[in-house]
Order: structure tokens, then sequence, then C-alpha cells
């Protein structure tokens, strides 16, 4: 940096901060004279700040120009290590870590276990630090003995609310079953036992609380116990189990918490009871929530990103109706009447882009890998907790409002318990690099088998790398994400098609096999018109490690199928394959596809399912069905390369 430079900068730096002293020194003069106190402290400040942010400027230009020297010392030490790095991907040097069966499924569960150890970390700060905060603000003068049970019932509330973002580390099969186990009632006791524990008047009180929070928890493990002991027998037999199962866990809870409101009518004022029952009431609608936002997958992702939609829109009209002249006002004449009408087509407009502005921008941050799925779905459910306790607490006390301490803390909650979930996940799981493709072919159906199937894939082998598939209409829930949800509301949804082979190629030789912040592959779902997907599958065979071909239902009939077993035989593809049959596949059909004797015995591993496959079963048969490691797999890369730069 040249000398004289410096010091010229550093000189209007010395000029700036004099004006900022002859500024002030004014401001205090002038606010001796009585009759121009006000505006000579306002434009005093506005000087001030100005002159503040000239020398923040300054300092800017100043640390830029030190620094931008070593930043491009770092750019090409970086540069060279990025060129490695590609190096080792493309042709795997011998220094590079070689994964065998038994090192990917250790390292498939390590990692499974630490995403249910952050996410569990993320539940216990945020509902810690969130009834510390309620404590704070409603404790007072209250007994060392009333603060620890307020404390604890607090933390059991917020963490039965948050506790359910846990259920995104396990398989989508156990999801339903271990919501409706124990985060159900969980949320259910919470609600009551807090909505005692706030109308406590006094300590002398205490005894009589404590004995009805026993009562209440009593009876909710009673009835976990009491739906624990339907036989599962006895749950099979109903074709509709499902919904009555959650039906039974709500009824079984509700008369809990009346129970309970009979047996406390001896132990506390009257009053009381409707606190007891209305804690019952809030419990319920709390589970109702909890399911309808976060067990329905397909929910977790669209939802959050309506509602970002909706609000950018409206905050977009409404400012700029806020900031312009009152419409109503100009509905008097004729011209005004078309001013309204253009104003208020400009705030639709303004509203529109802004809607498109948000869904593309998480859309974009998706697809750059800023957060991954899971992350999405944790930071909106967070939000959403710590959203429904501020309305309730505003709602419930009128000399509340949405700026009051107490929420902005509890906002404050969430924030750090979000900073703390994605800086663990960011920079503490490290994510495996295996890399393993697999590719998933099934048989095309208007059941949700096939979703059933990808469910237990993603769970555990998004750990070892990406999985593959032909999109379809069975599996489209499952295979949603934040981009193609953002596609989609944008009406761009004919752009994730693969129009023709050449865009095919490129698509596969740009496939994402980057791991996501929190260390999970990402499903890479081909849209294809027309027959391009035989081209794909043949394509996409080449580029996996190992394939899974559900053959439920599987007949003659099924002639898309067929030709993919077809295509197996063909490419010498079956030692890395495994088959999913039922009692609905015609095995006779599968030999003759494949070009085998009638009684021949089937040259692949086969797993026999009868609903939904064994995940973990499933998962270890396709990993010791993966080829050894060795320079095949790298010239096989290379090979692809090529022949997509030569279509």
């Amino acid at each position: 940096m040249d000398i004289s430079c410096l010091v010229g900068v550093c000189s209007a730096f010395a000029q700036a901060a004099g004006e900022t002293a002859d500024t002030a020194a004014g401001v205090a003069e002038a606010a001796s004279a009585a009759s121009a106190a006000a505006s000579g402290v306002t434009a005093g400040a506005a000087g001030t700040l100005g002159d503040a942010l000239k020398a923040i400027g300054l300092l800017c230009v100043i640390a830029a120009q030190l620094r931008a020297g070593r930043v491009v010392r770092r750019y090409q030490k970086s540069l060279l290590g990025l060129m490695g790095a590609a190096s080792l991907a493309v042709f795997g040097p011998a220094s590079a870590q070689r994964w065998d069966a038994a090192s990917l499924l250790a390292g498939l569960e390590s990692r499974r276990r630490a995403v249910l150890v952050v996410l569990v970390g993320v539940v216990i700060v945020y509902s810690l630090a969130a009834a510390l905060v309620l404590i704070g603000f409603g404790s007072g003068s209250r007994s060392t003995a009333f603060t620890g049970l307020s404390l604890a019932v607090s933390f059991l509330m917020f963490a039965s609310f948050s506790g359910p973002v846990v259920l995104l580390g396990v398989s989508a099969a156990n999801f339903g079953r271990l919501f409706w186990t124990w985060f159900a009632p969980a949320t259910f006791a919470a609600v009551a036992m807090q909505t005692m524990v706030a109308n406590v008047e006094a300590d002398e009180q205490l005894v009589h609380v404590t004995r009805a929070l026993l009562i209440v928890l009593a009876l909710t493990l009673a009835g976990v116990a009491l739906r624990h002991g339907v036989p599962l027998q006895r749950r099979l037999a109903f074709q509709a189990w499902r919904l009555q199962h959650r039906v039974l866990s709500i009824v079984l809870f509700t008369l809990a918490g009346l129970a309970g409101l009979v047996l406390f009518a001896g132990l506390a004022p009257d009053k009381e009871f409707t606190h007891v029952f209305l804690g019952c009431v809030v419990g319920a609608l709390a589970i109702g929530l909890c399911y309808v936002t976060l067990v329905d997958r397909v929910r977790r992702i669209v939802a959050p990103m309506l509602a970002a939609g909706y609000f950018a829109a409206l905050a977009a009209a409404l400012g700029l109706l806020e900031i312009s002249a009152d419409p109503v006002e100009k509905l008097a004449g004729t011209p005004e009447l078309v001013a309204s009408l253009a104003l208020l087509a400009g705030a639709v407009g303004l509203g529109w882009l802004a809607r498109q502005f948000v869904l593309s921008w998480i859309g974009l941050a998706y697809a750059q890998k800023v957060f991954s799925d899971a992350q999405f779905q944790v930071f909106c459910w967070m939000f959403s907790v710590a959203g429904a306790v501020v309305s309730v607490t505003t709602l419930v006390d009128d000399s509340r409002h949405l700026n009051d301490p107490l929420n902005l803390m509890l906002l404050g909650a969430t924030l750090l318990a979000l900073v703390v979930y994605w800086a663990v996940t960011r920079f503490g799981l490290k994510p495996l690099d295996s890399n393993k493709r697999l590719l998933v072919l099934r048989v095309f159906s208007r059941e949700r088998r096939g979703e059933r199937l990808l469910d237990e894939l993603e769970y555990r082998w998004r750990f070892i790398g990406p999985i593959v598939l032909i999109g379809g209409a069975d599996v489209a829930e499952r295979t949603i994400d934040p981009a193609k949800a953002a596609n989609y509301l944008r009406g761009r949804m004919k752009y994730v098609f693969v129009p023709n082979v050449h865009e095919l190629n490129k698509r596969v030789v740009a496939m994402d096999e980057a791991p996501d912040p929190d260390g999970r592959y990402r499903v890479n779902e081909f849209l294809c018109f027309d027959d391009l997907w035989k081209e794909a599958v043949r394509r996409l065979l080449d580029a996996s490690h190992a394939v899974v071909v559900d053959l439920s239902e599987f007949s003659a009939e099924r002639q898309g199928t067929a030709y993919e077993l077809g295509l197996l035989r063909e490419l010498g593809a079956l030692a890395r394959t495994v088959f999913i049959v039922s009692q609905g596949t015609d095995l006779a059909a599968v030999r003759s596809a494949l070009g085998l004797a009638a009684q021949a015995a089937l040259p692949v591993t086969t797993i026999q399912v009868e609903s939904t496959p064994d995940g973990r079963q499933l998962v270890e048969a396709l990993v010791r069905c993966i080829p050894p490691e060795g320079d095949d797999a790298a010239a096989a890369r290379v090979k692809e390369v090529a022949a997509a730069t030569a279509g």
C-alpha cells in the first residue's frame, strides 16, 4: 500500500473524528438555549451518526487493503488443496481409505447415533434455556421448593413441545409409533401440569398442587401402559388401526385428565378444577398440532415454505400500501379511483415478487447446501414452537406485547438452541467420504409400498452415499425437498424433468455426491419425459455401487420392470443387486426376464418381505454386495465423463 495513500486516509479519518468532536460540542452549546434544544439535539445526533459511519467506512477500506495480500495467499493454498481433493475423488490413490462392508456398517451406525445425540442435545438446551427464562419472569419471591418444581414442570413442557424433532433421527416406520407412545402423552401431561403450577397463588397451596401433579403423571403413565397392553394380534385385526391408534391415545389421556380432575377435588380450591380441565384440553390440542405439522413429512417441508411465501407477499403488499397514500380516501373521484386501483395492483405485484424471491432463496440455499432437509425441518419446527409459545403468552396476558422482554428472551432461547445445533452439525458431524451410490428400482404402483421402501433406505444409506432413482408419483411424497417444493410453488416444475439424452448425460455427470452439512448424502431423483427413463436406468446402473429392486407384486405384465431386469443381466450388475420379493411376486416371470430356466435359482441376494422391509437387514445385504474398491471404480468414472462429454 502506498505511504502517501495511507497518510491521506489517516488524515481524512482524523478530520472526520475532529468534525465529530466539533459537532458534539455544537450540540452541547445549542442545548443551553431552551428555544432550540430539541432541534439542536436531533441535528447533532444525526451528524454524529453520519460521521461515525464515515469513520467506520474508512476503517473498513484500510482493513480490506491490508488483508488483501493474505487473502490471495490463502486462496492459492486452498486452490492447491481443492485440486488435490478433486484428484483423489477421480483417481483414488492408494493412500485414500478403502471402505469394506464392516467399516461401512460401523461408520453408518456411529453417524446415526451421533445425529440422535445432537437432536437430543438441542432439545435439552432449548428446554433448559426457555424454562429458566420463564422462571426468571414468573417466580418472583417464591420459595426455593416452588421455584424448583416450576422449573421442572416448565422444562418438561418445553421438552415435550420441541421433543418431536428427535424423531427426525429415527426411521419413518417408527416415527408415528414413537410419537404417539411417548411425545403425545408427554405433551398432554406437561401442559396440564404447567397450567396448574402457573395458577398457584400462594406457597401454602404447593402441597396440594404437588399431589395433583403426581396424580396427572400417574394417570398418564397408566394410560401409556394400558395402550401397550393391547396385544399386537388384536391391533393388526383392525383395518384402520392407525386412526384408532391416534384416537385411542387422545381418549385415554383425556380420560386420565378428567379422572385427575375428580380426584383433585379434595386437594385444592374449587377454582383450580377449571385449570386442570383447561390443561387437558390444551394438551389434546397441542398433540393434534404436533401431529399435523410434524408427523407428516410432506407438511414438514411444504407448510413452512407456504407460510414463508404468504408472509413475504402480505408484508410487501401491506408495506407498499402503508407508505403510500391511503387508497380508501381516494375513492371519492374517478381519477382517484384509477390511482387507487393502480396502487392496489402495484401492491399485489410487489407481493408476488416478494413471494417468488423468498421461495427462490430457500430453494437456492438448499441447492447450495446451506442447510439440509433435516436441518430445514428442525429450524422450522423450533421457530413454530417459539411462535406458539409467544402467541399464547401474549393472548393470555393482555398486558404483554409481542416485543415484551419475556417473548424476546424466549425467542432468544430458540436462537441459542438453533445456533448450537447448526454449529455442531456443521463442524462436529463429519461426513463419511465413502460416497457409495445406491440405485433404487421398483415396480411402479399406486400403493405406498415404494414410499416405505425409500424411508427405510434413506434412514441408513444416506450416511454412506447418495440414493438414485427414477422419479414417479408413487414416491413423490418422500422425494420432495425444499428445492423441488420451491420450483413447484413458483411454477417451474417442468425444468426439473430431463428433456433429452444430452441433458441426461450432463445430469448424471453432475450428480449431487457431496454430503449435506449434517453429514448425510442426498436423494438424486431423475424425472424423465417419455421413454427416456430406459436410457436413464442404463446410465445410472453404470454409476451405482449397489442396486435394490423391489419386485413386490411383479408379474409378466410389468414390461418396464422386466426391461430393467434384462438390463441388469446384460450389464453384469446382478452381483451387486438385491431383490425384494413378496407372496405376490411372480418368480416365474422374474426368471423369464433374467433368461433363466424355470426352476433355476435366482443369482442375486433375495429378501422376502410381507409389508415393510427390515431396513437394517436390507442395508446390510446391500453393503455386502458392493464390489471391492480398486482402480475399476476410477476407470468407470473417467469413462462416464468421457462418454458424457462426447454426447
